[in-house]
């Protein structure tokens, strides 16, 4: 029960009563590191002691929120105490960052197919309502023009088409960012964390490639009216597979980097373009079709 801990359950605390504010979509990128760091720490008495404590105080502190902060909190606090373990057991971060990732996309799908069934919910039409009610505030404000109505029928129904992908992308991103930051925090409390391999190491299999091409095809044989199983596929294969082969360029133009000795600064550089303009995801793409790393290491 030293000071270490001590401060990283504070963090925890500020983090959990911060999902009650504005902030909240920070929070949920950033809640799982104090507590991935704690189990880490600790021992599992003394971690579960130090929780306790926590949803306590938050319980008291928010009051009539506290129930939903802790309904995030225990969420979060299941995939925290899998990486820990995986910590604890001097698991590589490629095994740490995965697992992590299954179980946060096991827990939102059955939470979601939990919530569905019990509240019997349209989410197409509750997303339809929620989005014209703020195109209508917008409206009022003299910020936008014209009939939103069917505008925001058209974009729920697109949002819950696209659902399997935000829920894929979300699971990941927090992975990535628990992993990067939690490794941070163990330094300073002298305990080693496994790093990711080099971004320039990087490298999709190429059966991807394969996966591409049948997407594309898809995109193109499904009718965009269409509300099918192969409808939902063709909606959701291309902006999850446009996404790796993203990375993947960012990936090559680390290593370009390291084969040309450029300054470090370059290929960080070169990742805004690729994150702002989509069609950049085509050198990843190239980088995992064709041997382009070995003509440049041949230069």
């Amino acid at each position: 029960m030293g000071w270490k801990s001590l401060a990283w359950s504070a963090a925890a605390l500020v983090l959990l009563l911060s999902i009650a504010t504005s902030l909240s979509g920070i929070t949920l990128f950033l809640l799982m590191t104090p507590l991935v760091v704690l189990y880490t720490m600790l021992k599992p008495v003394s971690f579960a002691v130090h929780i306790v404590a926590i949803a306590a105080v938050a319980y008291l502190m928010l009051g009539s929120a506290g129930a939903i902060a802790l309904t995030f909190g225990f969420f979060f606090l299941v995939p925290s105490i899998v990486m820990g373990h995986l910590y604890k057991r001097r698991a590589k971060a490629k095994t740490v960052v995965m697992v992590g990732f299954l179980v946060l996309l096991a827990q939102l799908l059955t939470e979601l197919a939990l919530f569905s069934a019990q509240y019997n919910i349209d989410f197409s039409a509750q997303l339809a309502t929620f989005i014209e009610d703020w195109m209508k505030q917008m409206q009022a404000n003299d910020l936008i023009a014209g009939d939103w109505a069917t505008a925001a029928t058209s974009i729920g129904d697109a949002i819950v088409r696209m659902l399997p992908t935000l829920l894929l992308l979300t699971s990941f991103l927090i992975a990535i960012v628990t992993h990067a930051l939690s490794r941070r925090a163990l330094a300073m409390s002298g305990i080693v964390a496994p790093a990711l391999p080099e971004m320039k190491t990087w490298m999709l299999p190429r059966s991807l490639v394969f996966y591409y091409l049948i997407a594309v095809i898809l995109s193109y044989a499904v009718p965009a009216s269409s509300t099918g199983f192969w409808s939902a596929v063709a909606s959701n294969a291309m902006p999850i597979l446009q996404f790796a082969f993203t990375v993947q360029a960012m990936a090559f133009f680390f290593y370009l980097a390291g084969a040309k000795q450029w300054p470090k600064i370059i290929p960080i550089v070169l990742m805004i373009p690729v994150l702002l303009f989509p069609p950049f995801y085509l050198i990843g793409l190239l980088d995992v079709a064709f041997p382009l790393r070995k003509y440049f290491a041949k230069k």
